[in-house]
């Protein structure tokens, strides 16, 4: 052969050589295999040809054809750069210090190669030997011409995963600050967000979408960081941008989301549906969308959906399992199937945090305690209007067992009235405050009905207050009505849960009722201007119960005035949304006749006209003087309420007028 042949067969060689390694490069491993089976058809001991074939057979899942092939090429050609792929393919066959010995190897031959060194770091990291690894790191850092971003941010992922946060926070803002590509500067917003630094990760993603105000990844993280804020319109307005744009399933849940908590149900289902389309695996969208039939009313289905994730194989994480079984729970209750439904709900203690005596106290099993001790009952994970719902079952623990009943401080005075008719004393405490040395066992406010083995709603007396109300006597001018047309912002169903101010307009047009607020002056901002305000801005649940007291009746929406009020024995009006709590659902009412009084109590004891319309008549077990002002379909926060107001301003009307005549 003379040199000018050779030239070309050497020519032509590296040329399939580089072709072959561009196909691996694109993933093409037919194309690949075929180039490196023809240098190898040639020279059967080709070591470059080998260690292509290596590559291919690795990315196939192939590793021990990869070990062979690759050892062949080692040792054909011992300073050749084949020792890396032989350490990837040893260690995905478990011989980790194989692997080990082949990447030193392997830096042994190219101590200067980046490439090889990153190789070694992530083989050193996955086999143990960190110190080897960020040695690696640092030499490949240091080694890497400026500005050298690629090995910069996999050093910072490195001190991600080795838990120094703010030194790979440091170095991937450097990496954002030299690199023009948006994708740092999001993975340095994931890595605030993850450090608890959302403000600055939103001054990053801000200056992303200045740049490319399409980025729909941006997008997706800056939505999902506005509505962990609880700002569900401009959340979903940004997240509907990320939409059209990038249309991944977290996105599509995360709008579901929001959309769910700004009431609009058929918006949310839509993007859940889409969710899990794109990721049909995922059990935490199963879930939501489960979530969005519950709220949306049926119950059925939303069981049914509950069941089948729970029936997943392989099942889903433990928190997600926790999360099913308490809102299967919660559609039991709903169905008024109580047994079930209670023992359902103790899952929610599964990824609620735990209070700190159930780490050095024994969880009540519902039986008696050594004589002198107490049973600590707290509460944990619920809101106040919960807790005051639940503590007529305190007074039933305390008929078994002493109780120490440990409350937050707004409602501890209130919390004090609760003994009444208990077998057993009752001590209100307050956390950090006072001692509980004597208890000897502990549970969730909410654990108790399970553990009491409650299977119907308990007979109902007034519980709280510093009486049972009574209908005031003796006072001239206009009636006075409580109302609380609002909850907590915080809530995230608020949206369907509250009345906006501008759907009162009724009541203000009513003469001769006085309406007073029962929620603390400016508590949004947002106040009818037809209420007084009479609560001081210190008040406590029990100055809320002493106005309450002062009443005739109260006007809620379903948020704590409406259970105080209830507990009271107040006639109260509950404005519910359509689906939502299962505590006013139809397995808990008390149906009246479709004339004269409820469950022979005159109108008045319950607050109810006798003339109003049979749709109108329902009581509740929970609460004996509530009645029930339902949403009868599902519609938009701006709609939902119009024929509620309606139904609602003729019932005063009615009950304004008995007042007169009685």
């Amino acid at each position: 052969m003379n040199a000018n042949s050779a030239d070309g067969h050497d020519a032509g060689r590296q040329d399939i050589l580089a072709r072959g390694h561009a196909a691996l490069r694109a993933g093409d491993m037919t194309a690949a295999r075929a180039c490196f089976a023809t240098l190898r058809a040639c020279r059967a001991d080709d070591p470059d040809a080998l260690h292509g074939l290596a590559c291919v057979a690795l990315a196939a899942g192939r590793a021990d054809l990869a070990i062979g092939l690759a050892g062949q090429a080692a040792r054909l050609s011992p300073q050749g750069a084949f020792h890396e792929v032989l350490a990837r393919a040893l260690l995905a066959r478990g011989h980790r210090a194989a692997a080990q010995a082949a990447i030193r190897a392997a830096c042994v031959c190219q101590p200067d190669d980046v490439p090889v060194l990153l190789a070694c770091a992530e083989i050193m990291e996955a086999t143990g030997d960190i110190w080897a690894a960020t040695e690696a790191y640092g030499r490949a850092v240091r080694l890497s011409p400026a500005p050298a971003t690629r090995v910069r941010r996999l050093h910072a992922r490195f001190l991600w995963r080795r838990g120094q946060r703010d030194a790979a926070i440091w170095q991937m803002r450097d990496v954002a600050r030299r690199a023009p590509d948006p994708a740092p500067m999001r993975e340095l917003a994931e890595m605030l967000l993850a450090h608890q630094q959302p403000e600055q990760a939103e001054d990053v993603l801000r200056a992303v979408l200045a740049r490319s105000p399409d980025d729909g990844a941006a997008l997706s993280l800056l939505g999902a960081l506005v509505f962990a804020r609880g700002q569900m319109r401009p959340a979903a307005a940004v997240l509907e941008r990320a939409m059209a744009h990038d249309p991944t399933a977290e996105t599509c849940n995360n709008l579901g989301l929001a959309r769910m908590a700004l009431g609009d149900m058929a918006g949310s289902a839509r993007a859940l549906a889409v969710a899990m389309e794109l990721r049909p695996d995922d059990a935490r969208i199963a879930l939501n969308h489960a979530t969005g039939l519950f709220e949306g009313g049926s119950v059925a289905q939303a069981s049914t959906a509950y069941e089948t994730i729970l029936a997943r194989d392989p099942p889903p994480d433990r928190d997600t399992r926790a999360r099913a079984r308490f809102n299967l729970g919660v559609a039991r209750l709903a169905q008024g199937r109580l047994r079930q439904g209670w023992a359902l709900w103790e899952s929610r203690l599964g990824f609620l945090p735990a209070h700190p005596s159930a780490s050095r106290l024994p969880r009540w099993d519902g039986r008696a305690l050594p004589a002198g001790r107490a049973l600590l009952v707290h509460m944990a994970g619920q809101g106040l209007g919960d807790a005051v719902h639940f503590l007529r079952y305190v007074i039933l623990a305390a008929g078994r067992v002493p109780v120490a009943l440990d409350v937050p401080v707004p409602l501890r005075r209130l919390a004090a009235t609760l003994g009444r008719g208990a077998s057993y004393p009752i001590k209100i405490i307050t956390r950090n405050i006072d001692d509980n040395t004597d208890a000897a066992a502990q549970c969730d406010l909410f654990s108790l009905p399970h553990l009491l083995d409650a299977d119907s709603v308990p007979p109902f007396r007034p519980y709280l207050g510093e009486g049972p109300w009574r209908r005031p006597g003796g006072r001239q001018g206009p009636l006075r009505v409580g109302l609380c047309h609002a909850g907590n912002a915080a809530y995230r169903f608020d949206a369907r849960r509250s009345v906006a101010v501008h759907d009162l307009s009724g009541l203000g047009a009513m003469v001769g009722i006085e309406f007073v607020s029962l929620r603390p002056k400016g508590a949004d901002g947002v106040d009818p201007a037809f209420v007084r305000h009479e609560l001081p801005d210190s008040a406590d649940l029990l100055d809320t119960a002493r106005l309450i007291a002062t009443l005739d009746l109260v006007i809620s929406v379903d948020t704590l005035s409406a259970h105080l009020a209830g507990a009271m024995g107040c006639p109260v009006w509950l404005l519910c949304r359509f689906g939502g709590d299962w505590r006013w659902s139809a397995a808990f009412d008390r149906p009246a006749p479709a004339h004269g009084p409820v469950s022979g109590l005159s109108p008045m004891a319950n607050g109810m006209p006798g003339d109003a319309p049979p749709v109108l008549r329902s009581a509740s077990q929970w609460y004996p003087t509530l009645r029930l002002f339902r949403q009868a379909s599902l519609l938009p926060p701006q709609q939902a309420w119009t024929q509620v107001m309606m139904d609602l301003c003729a019932a005063l009307r009615a009950w304004q007028q008995e007042r007169k005549q009685g």
